[in-house]
Parts: C-alpha cells; structure tokens; sequence
C-alpha cells in the first residue's frame, strides 16, 4: 500500500503540473530533464545554485532563495545527490516539490526516464533469476540491504529507498572488511586524477607497490603530479580489457570517461595479465562499464594471486550478476559484499574478500 501511495501522489503531481494549474512552475537544476520538462510545458523558470546565469531558455534562473511560496518544483538532480536536492526544496516553506524519477514514471513515457533505471528494469525483467542469486551471495545483511534498497530505487523509481545512503565517496572502496598487510601490491584501474591511490597509500602506507592505469595523456599527466611524492607507483597508459587493441574514448566526461564508438580519442588498452608480471593483492575497478572484460584479462591473476577486488557495478545493469559470475567463475573462495555511495543511482561497489 506505501508503494501505491507514493506512485498516487506522483501521479496527481504530475497531472497538476502538466495541466491547467496557477501555480508558478519551476524546475532544480539545468540538465537534459530540465530540457525535457520545459519541452513540455510552460514554466516560470529554472533553479539552479550553482550558476551565473540569470537566464536559460528565455526564462529566469532563481537561486532557492528566490523561488515564490505557492510554486510546484521538479527537482532534475539525478545523479549523486538527490536526496539532498529534495532536502533542500522540503525546506522552503509553501513549495509543493518531487523527484524527477518519480514524475518520470508517472508521465508513462512522455518524458524520458533515467537511463540507469529503465535499463535495470529491462535487466531485471530479463533475468530475475540472476538478481535473486546475487541477493543470495552476500556475506553479511547490510550487503542485503543494500542491494535491496538500490533495486528498489532503480526499479520503482522510488528515491525514498535512498534515504538510508549520503555523499560518501571518500569511503569508496576502502571498508572495515577491506585488510591491509605492509607489501600489498594495489592495481588501480581507473586510476583518473590519483585520489583513491592517494586514500590506499593513507591506510597502507607500508604498501609494496602501485600499479596506476589511465589511458587519457592529460589526466595521467595530471595523476603523476599528484602522487609524485610517493613511491613505486607503475604509471601504465593504457586501460584495462581483455586484450591488447586500440580503441575510441570518450575523453570529455571527466571521471565518467568511457569506451565510445564515437569517441574524440584514440587509446590503448591491454589486459593486466598482459602487463604486470607480480603478485598482487588488491585489485580496484571503476572503468565506466568497461569492468567485465577487464575482468576476462586478469583471470591469470585473480587465480594465482587470490588478491582482494573492489569492483564498481553500477555502470550496467547486468554488471551485478556478470561480474560475480566471472570472478567466481575463476575460483569461489571469496566472501562477496555490497556498498553503496552516494544518494542516486552511481556508485555501487561489489567487493570480493579472500576467505
């Protein structure tokens, strides 16, 4: 009855806002589903905080502060924080507010929904079965819970699910059940600007080596100067996959950079097993769904080496079953977790913890 209810109130929201209301109608954020709301109605104007602008689409740009009692909002932010998007809209006092997730799917397609989600419920309704021995495989329930939470959200767009997760992306990959011995020997693939290196060396500081792969010139450029004042680190321009090839990138994306047949730049990739020759112990992934066939090259390794593996799933749907399902594949002596973080639907890790 809860779930009805909410998809009630974000049905009468969205036939209001949509309709013939005399309320004045904003929405948070100047994004794609900004666009797509503004696409299909009249509004009064964008919020945005983070803005000089005072004018998009031929409509005024508000900060919070501005936006008049009475109104309806929807807010657009998707991503990493929207709950705190949707704290900060509660707070305004005479502002009828709700998410976008939630109004996309009351609009049965007439706006577009969240990528992530509509691909989660196609996977879902694919494979279920995968979904349910996934669920199965975790080692303690907060794991549980946390899947259940984010398939919640990815498949009843129902941000309420979120309310239990916050912004905690200086946790990512580094968790209670994560232990460090002096030695290890760290592989950070999707090393971007240097920062989770930088937090493994703080926990680690005995550590062996680090083996630092990032295919893009300019942000590699930029990683080296950032942990120049620490020691064998291997910087390795090339991503990770199965094998050795060239490949387009799109390099325009910041830490979303990802594989695109489309892509502006040419990079190189190579399976780990390919280029590292040692032992080693903790193996981080985060390759913007590139992660299953860089798993495929370093099979060699998960099974002589039995390291430690962070591995971000969040990037496609089918990623939370295909992943488990290589790395066990290898060997299934693993205790396997799950953690969650940020508010949306990025960020999820699958870690897999030697027993």
């Amino acid at each position: 009855m809860k779930q009805l209810s909410q998809k009630a109130h974000a049905a009468a929201f969205h036939a209001e806002f949509f309709g013939n209301t005399t309320q004045k109608r904003f929405v948070l954020g100047i994004n794609e589903f900004a666009d797509a709301v503004a696409n299909r109605t009249n509004l009064d104007g964008f919020i945005d905080e983070y803005t000089t602008a005072t004018e998009y689409r031929g409509k005024p740009v508000l900060k919070l502060a501005q936006v008049p009692a009475g109104s309806m909002v929807i807010s657009t932010v998707t991503q990493a924080r929207p709950k705190t998007a949707m704290n900060k809209l509660l707070r305004l006092n005479g502002v009828v507010s709700m998410d976008y997730f939630a109004v996309a799917d009351a609009s049965h397609f007439q706006l577009p929904q969240v990528q992530a989600l509509a691909d989660t419920q196609k996977e879902y309704a694919s494979h279920p079965e995968k979904f349910e021995w996934v669920r199965d495989l975790f080692a303690d329930q907060e794991s549980r819970e946390v899947f259940n939470r984010v398939m919640e959200f990815r498949l009843n767009a129902n941000l309420r699910a979120m309310r239990f997760f916050d912004y905690t992306a200086d946790q990512q990959y580094f968790e209670p059940f994560v232990n460090f011995e002096p030695g290890e020997v760290f592989v950070d693939g999707g090393g971007f600007d240097g920062y989770t290196t930088e937090e493994f060396i703080k926990r680690c500081p005995q550590y062996g080596s680090v083996h630092f792969f990032e295919p893009t010139e300019t942000t590699l450029i930029k990683a080296k100067a950032q942990l120049s004042k620490h020691r064998d680190i291997h910087f390795h321009p090339v991503g990770l996959l199965d094998t050795e090839q060239t490949l387009s990138f799109d390099a325009d994306a910041g830490s979303a950079c990802k594989i695109s047949e489309t892509g502006s730049v040419q990079i190189n990739v190579d399976a780990l097993d390919n280029r590292v020759t040692e032992s080693v112990s903790f193996i981080k992934l985060d390759l913007e769904g590139a992660e299953p066939k860089a798993l495929e090259g370093m099979k060699w390794h998960i099974q002589e080496d039995h390291p430690k593996l962070a591995v971000a799933v969040y990037h496609d749907p089918a990623h939370f079953w295909q992943v488990p399902e290589i790395i066990l594949g290898v060997r299934n002596d693993y205790k396997v977790y799950l953690r969650h973080y940020t508010e949306g639907w990025t960020e999820t890790v699958m870690f897999f913890i030697p027993k």
